[in-house]
C-alpha cells in the first residue's frame, strides 16, 4: 500500500505542472461513481446515496491533489443534487437529506486533508530516500544495511539488504552482488565468522561502534576502519579500506626514525620547526654543541644561544622567508657549549606534506669561524694591494691611450687610402663633367650629357657617405614599419639587372614573412649591396637566391640579437666560398679581397651597421668551393606595414609636377650658414616659384620672425653656428608661430644632437638632396599644416 501510494504521489508530482489532467480525471472519477451508483440501483433497486462518492473524492485526492479533490466534492453533490434529490420544490430539503449532505461535505473534506497530509509524507519520505541513496551511490566510504537471521530465536548470520557501490567494490570476485547474500556466504572463513561475531555484538548494544578490523578479502589482507549501529531490527555499517594509509603511516613512521637516525649521525647541525617558525626537534649535534638539552631548546629556546648583535638583523630575513614559504639563508653567532662564540651558516627550506600543505622548516647549521678570520685576514691583505694595483693602473690606462691612438691612427691611414681613390674618381667626374660644361655651355646635349655624369658621380658620393655613417653606427636611420614581402618583390627588377644575365637568380618571398622596422632605402642598399657582392663570386652559370621567411629565435641562437619573432632576408650564392681567415675578417671597414679600384670594403661592414641600427643581427656561412649564404635577422614589427605602392610613391613625373604647383608663390623662411648650399637652396626655391627670404643663422631667423613678417615655411639646416641649432630654432618658431610649416636638413648631426633626426616631430631632408626631393618635401609639409590652419579659422572666423 506504501509503495502504491507512493507511486500515485510520485506520479501525482509529476504531473503538478499538468492541472488540466487532473481535474479531468476528477470529473471522469466523479461521473464512474455516478454509474456506479445507478448501476446499483438498478440491479438492487436501492442504492445509499453517498457511498462511491467517497470513494470517488479518496481516488481524486490521492490522484491529483487538495484542488481536483475538493473539486471532486462539489461535483459529487451537484450530480446528488439533480439527480437523487427531491429537488428544488422540495426545498427546504429534509432534515435528513441536510444532514447528509452535510455529513459528506465534511467527511469529504477531511479525507481530502488527510489524503494530502499522506500524499506530502510519502513524497518526503521518497525525496528524503533518494537523497541517501544519491549520497551513498557518490559516497567513497562503503555503507550497508543488514538484517539478521534467526534459528531457533538466536542470530546464527546476516543477509545485506543494501549496498552502496562502495561496498560492492570491496565484495569478493566469487560473488556477483552483496544485497540478498549471506555474510556466511560471501566470506565462507574466519574473516565471515568475524564479521558475524560483530554484527551480532553491534545489534545486542546500543551504542555505536567506531574500530578498526582485520579482513582477508580475495586471498589480500586489508585493514578496515569501520563504525557501526543498530538500526530497527537490523546494522548499518559505513566503512573504509585503509590498508594504505595504515602502511603509509607506518612507512612514514620507519621514515621518520631512519631520519632522526641518519640526522644524529651527520656531523652538521639539524633543526626543524613548525608553520609557526618554533623549532620542534635537533640533532645530536646541535644538542652537542650547545651543551643544552633538548626540552631547553625547542620552541624559542634556542634563541638564548644567538649574540645580541645578530639576533635582530640576521632573524629578520628569517621571518620574512617564513611568512613567504620561501627558502633562505643566513649567518649568526651562536654560544658554544664552553661559552666561546662561532659563526654559522644556517640554510632552511620549506617541508610539506603529502598534500601540499606547508608543515613547516628543515634546515642545517655549518664551525665557519676560520673562513670569517681567514677573509678577514684576506681584505688586509686587499687593502695592502690596492694601493699597488691603483699605481699599476694609471700606468696602463696611460698605455692603452697610447695603443688607442695607434690603432686610431691606422684606422685613420687605411681610411684615408680606401676613401680618398673612390672620392677622387668621383670628383674626377664631377669636375672634368662641369669643367667640360662650363667650355661649351651652348651645346645642350653636352651639357645634359655631362650633367647627367656629374649627377650620378654625386650620388655615388652620398651612398659611399652613408656607408660609412652605417659603420660607423651613427648613421640617422628613419625606420619604418615595412613590409619586406612587398618591397622586395617590388624591387626584384632592379635585383636581377644587378646580378646579370650570366647567373640563375631565384626569388622565394613568403608573402606572410610579416613587416619590420627598416629604413627602405637603406634596406634596398644593403640587400643589392649583398646581391653584388654574391654575383662578384659567382662564376658564369652559377646561382644566387635570394630568400625571405619568417622566423623565431631563441635566445643565444644570433649573438647579440634578442630572442622572438625575426623576418630572414638571405642571399645564397654557389661561388667559390671563402676562407676561415677572410670569413674571420668580413665585417671589418676597407677589408676586401677584391683588386684595387674594384671595391672599398665598406659593403659588409655597411650592411652590417645597418642591420645593428635596426636592432638585428648578421649571420654568414660559407664554405669554399661550395658557396656563401648571408642571412639579415630583422625584429619583426607589429602595426600597419608601409606597403609597396606607398614605397613607391606616385610617378616621379606626376609627384614633381604636383609638388611644383603647390609651392608657386608660397613664403619660405631659408635658413643656411653654407654659403655654396645656400646658393643653390636658394636658386632651386626661385625656380620653383617661391618668395625666399635668406638668413645664415639662426639668431637673424629669430629676429627676421620676430619683426612681424609672416611664413609660410621654414627651411633650415640643422648644425649651425652661432649657439642656436636647427632644432632649437624649429622649437621656438613653432611655438611663436604654430600654422608655420618646418622642414630641417642636415649633411650628418653626429653625436651633436640630443635625439636622432627620425624621432624629430618635423621632416629631416638629408643632404645632398636634388630638386624633385625638395620639392616633394616641403609640399607635404605644407600639406600637413592645412587640416591645423582650417581648425584654427573655423574657430575664429564668425558664422556666415
Amino acid at each position: 500500500m506504501q509503495q502504491l501510494l507512493g507511486r500515485l504521489a510520485s506520479r501525482v508530482a509529476t504531473s503538478a505542472d499538468r492541472p488540466a489532467r487532473r481535474y479531468g480525471a476528477a470529473i471522469f472519477i466523479v461521473a464512474v461513481a455516478a454509474a456506479a451508483k445507478l448501476l446499483a440501483s438498478s440491479l438492487t433497486g436501492f442504492s445509499p446515496t453517498f457511498p462511491t462518492f467517497y470513494v470517488a473524492v479518496l481516488l481524486v485526492a490521492v490522484i491529483g491533489g487538495p484542488g481536483p479533490g475538493l473539486a471532486a466534492i462539489l461535483l459529487s453533490v451537484a450530480m446528488v443534487w439533480a439527480f437523487w434529490s427531491p429537488g428544488a420544490e422540495a426545498w427546504p430539503l429534509h432534515p435528513r437529506d441536510a444532514v447528509e449532505f452535510g455529513m459528506f461535505i465534511i467527511c469529504g473534506g477531511l479525507i481530502v486533508l488527510l489524503v494530502e497530509a499522506m500524499r506530502r509524507t510519502v513524497q518526503e519520505g521518497l525525496a528524503a530516500e533518494q537523497r541517501f541513496r544519491t549520497a551513498q551511490e557518490a559516497s567513497r566510504d562503503a555503507f550497508v544495511i543488514l538484517e539478521p537471521i534467526r534459528k531457533a530465536g538466536a542470530i546464527i548470520d546476516f543477509r545485506w539488504t543494501y549496498a552502496n557501490p562502495a561496498a560492492e567494490a570491496l565484495r569478493p570476485s566469487t560473488v556477483s552482488s552483496l544485497i540478498g547474500r549471506r555474510v556466511s556466504e560471501a566470506f565462507p572463513n574466519d574473516t565471515g565468522t568475524q564479521m558475524i561475531d560483530r554484527l551480532r555484538l553491534l545489534h545486542e548494544a546500543s551504542d555505536a561502534d567506531d574500530l578498526e578490523v582485520h579482513r582477508v578479502i580475495n586471498g589480500v589482507e586489508h585493514w578496515m576502519r569501520s563504525s557501526g549501529v543498530r538500526l530497527n531490527d537490523g546494522v548499518a555499517v559505513t566503512f573504509r579500506d585503509v590498508t594504505l594509509e595504515r602502511r603509509a603511516t607506518t612507512a612514514l613512521r620507519t621514515s621518520e626514525e631512519q631520519f632522526r637516525s641518519v640526522a644524529n649521525a651527520a656531523p652538521v647541525l639539524i633543526w626543524i620547526s613548525d608553520v609557526s617558525g618554533d623549532c620542534t626537534w635537533f640533532n645530536d649535534a646541535w644538542l652537542n654543541f650547545t651543551g643544552r638539552k633538548m626540552d631547553e631548546e625547542i620552541g624559542r629556546g634556542w634563541s638564548a644561544g644567538v649574540h645580541p648583535e645578530d639576533f635582530k638583523p640576521r632573524l629578520n630575513a628569517v621571518i620574512e622567508a617564513t611568512q613567504a614559504r620561501l627558502p633562505f639563508k643566513t649567518s649568526f653567532r651562536l654560544r658554544r657549549a664552553d661559552g666561546a662564540w662561532r659563526w654559522i651558516n644556517s640554510a632552511g627550506a620549506p617541508r610539506t606534506d603529502a598534500y601540499g600543505q606547508f608543515q613547516g622548516y628543515i634546515g642545517s647549521c655549518v664551525d665557519f669561524t676560520e673562513v670569517v678570520e681567514t677573509r678577514q685576514d684576506l681584505e688586509a691583505r686587499v687593502l695592502e694591494r690596492t694601493a699597488a694595483l691603483e699605481a699599476s693602473n694609471a700606468q696602463r690606462a696611460q698605455a692603452e691611450a697610447a695603443l688607442a691612438q695607434v690603432q686610431r691612427l691606422e684606422t685613420v691611414g687605411r681610411l684615408t687610402g680606401g676613401v680618398a681613390h673612390d672620392f677622387n674618381n668621383l670628383l674626377t667626374v664631377i669636375v672634368g663633367g662641369l669643367d667640360m660644361i662650363l667650355r661649351r655651355p651652348t651645346d645642350v646635349a653636352r651639357v645634359q650629357r655631362m650633367a647627367e655624369a656629374a649627377l650620378a658621380a654625386g650620388q655615388r658620393g652620398e651612398r659611399l657617405t652613408r656607408q660609412l655613417l652605417a659603420f660607423s653606427r651613427n648613421q640617422e636611420l628613419k625606420l619604418e614599419t615595412v613590409d619586406l614581402p612587398a618591397l622586395i618583390t617590388q624591387i626584384e627588377p632592379l635585383i636581377r639587372r644587378a646580378v646579370g644575365e650570366a647567373k640563375t637568380l631565384t626569388v622565394r618571398v613568403d608573402a606572410a614573412a610579416g613587416a619590420a622596422g627598416v629604413d627602405p632605402a637603406q634596406f634596398e642598399a644593403a640587400l643589392i649591396n649583398l646581391v653584388v657582392n654574391a654575383a662578384d663570386a659567382t662564376p658564369d652559370g652559377g646561382e644566387i637566391i635570394v630568400e625571405v621567411a619568417a622566423e623565431r629565435l631563441t635566445e643565444g641562437e644570433v649573438p647579440d640579437v634578442a630572442a622572438g619573432d625575426h623576418v630572414q632576408v638571405s642571399v645564397a650564392d654557389s661561388g667559390h666560398g671563402m676562407t676561415p681567415e677572410v670569413l674571420s675578417r668580413v665585417f671589418e671597414p676597407f677589408f676586401t679581397t677584391k683588386e684595387v679600384g674594384k671595391g672599398t670594403g665598406l659593403g659588409l661592414a655597411q650592411v652590417y651597421g645597418f642591420v645593428r641600427q635596426c636592432g638585428g643581427g648578421v649571420t654568414i656561412d660559407s664554405v669554399e668551393e661550395r658557396g656563401t649564404r648571408v642571412t639579415l635577422h630583422l625584429p619583426a614589427a607589429s602595426g600597419p606595414a608601409t606597403s609597396a605602392e606607398t614605397l613607391g610613391g606616385a610617378a616621379p613625373s606626376e609627384a614633381s609636377a604636383r609638388a611644383l604647383r603647390a609651392l608657386v608663390d608660397v613664403r619660405i623662411l631659408l635658413v643656411e650658414d653654407d654659403p655654396g648650399v645656400r646658393t643653390v637652396a636658394e636658386g632651386l626655391l626661385r625656380d620653383f616659384g617661391c618668395r625666399i627670404s635668406v638668413v645664415e643663422n639662426g639668431a637673424d631667423a629669430l629676429a627676421l620672425l620676430g619683426d612681424g613678417n609672416e611664413f609660410d615655411l621654414l627651411l633650415s639646416d640643422i648644425v649651425m653656428p652661432g649657439g642656436i641649432s636647427g632644432i632649437d630654432l624649429a622649437r621656438l618658431a613653432a611655438a611663436r608661430a604654430p600654422r608655420l610649416a618646418i622642414v630641417l636638413t642636415t649633411g650628418y648631426a653626429g653625436d651633436r644632437l640630443a635625439v636622432a633626426p627620425s624621432d624629430l616631430p618635423w621632416p629631416v631632408l638629408r643632404k645632398p638632396f636634388r630638386a624633385d626631393l625638395l620639392a616633394q618635401m616641403l609640399a607635404d609639409a605644407l600639406e600637413a599644416r592645412k587640416p591645423a590652419r582650417r581648425s584654427r579659422r573655423t574657430k575664429t572666423e564668425p558664422p556666415t
